[in-house]
């Protein structure tokens, strides 16, 4: 429904004339009478009696005056917020798990240039200890990643979780068509991320629980990387499913089907609280919304489904 319309409605009815409603909005006469007409049509009623002399409103019309005075009142309220968006500013530092950027970043970081330009991002991608040192440090003031900050004035909020899996190269696994147990996959190298991170203390946890001797395990703090080494057939690799699917959909790798499933990696958004701005608060609000929205949109595989 047009704005502009509406607004001209309300002026005609408090004026109660067209005329005097076409010098307030600074438009034709013939303009008014027109908008007038569009609405009637649109809503099925006569809103004006009509005579050489003046205008009134009929009973359809005060009613629908009174919705019309309404939206226009969520209209101002609607562009007052618009506004207040351009003027939160400041300077927020962000750190990210590899997870992250490889997922749902980008649209993260575009939504907060959208609707927050005056805020500059500075950003960085660590493992979650580091995180969280840097966090106690005061070096960052938001903190994408897998784990709670247990720290005073740090709030933390959860945002979903993506499934984590076995992949292999598809020359290699492809054809898989068994399911396989821990003790068949332990006998190839197997890759995964830093010690301390998410998917290694999920591997280790499950190995200890069903009694496999610990492998050696090769650890390697990018996502990327471990791609190279697995696509080279250097081993197999244990990793969050969503940042490889392109490479799983396109065929270059292959998720390998094991009887014991690993924990899924969880995502945290951890953020100053104590006395922090309101571009920090925005911006984390958003980081919560955005990171709902990925994991909630994830399908298995790559989703994790809790029971």
């Amino acid at each position: 429904m047009n704005i502009r319309f509406l607004e001209t409605f309300v002026w005609a009815a408090r004026l109660g004339s067209f005329r005097t409603a076409a010098e307030r909005l600074n438009i034709t006469q013939a303009a008014v009478s027109n908008r007038i007409a569009s609405l009637e049509q649109d809503w099925n009623t006569r809103l004006f009696d009509r005579d050489p002399r003046e205008i009134r409103l009929t009973f359809s019309g005060r009613r629908m005056l009174a919705y019309a005075e309404r939206m226009l009142e969520l209209n101002r309220e609607m562009m007052a917020a618009s506004q207040a968006n351009y003027m939160v500013s400041g300077v927020v530092r962000i750190g990210v798990i590899e997870t992250v950027v490889f997922t749902w970043l980008t649209d993260f970081l575009q939504r907060v240039q959208e609707l927050y330009p005056a805020i500059e991002i500075q950003l960085s991608s660590e493992s979650t200890l580091r995180l969280h040192a840097q966090m106690r440090q005061g070096e960052l003031d938001i903190a994408l990643q897998t784990d709670q900050l247990l720290e005073d004035g740090v709030r933390n909020i959860a945002g979903g979780a993506v499934a984590m899996g076995w992949v292999g190269r598809s020359i290699d696994w492809a054809g898989q068509t068994t399911r396989l147990g821990l003790v068949e996959l332990v006998e190839h190298p197997i890759v995964t991320m830093n010690k301390g991170s998410q998917p290694y203390v999920s591997l280790r946890k499950l190995l200890e629980d069903e009694g496999v001797a610990v492998p050696r395990i090769h650890c390697v703090s990018s996502i990327s990387a471990i791609v190279r080494l697995v696509r080279a057939g250097f081993g197999i690799a244990v990793l969050p499913l969503a940042p490889v699917r392109e490479e799983i959909e396109a065929g270059t790798l292959a998720i390998i089907d094991c009887a014991q499933p690993l924990m899924p990696q969880r995502l945290v958004v951890s953020y100053r609280s104590d006395a922090t701005t309101e571009a920090i608060q925005m911006v984390a609000g958003l980081a919560c919304e955005e990171s709902a929205r990925f994991t909630v949109g994830l399908a298995p595989p790559f989703g994790f489904e809790s029971a």
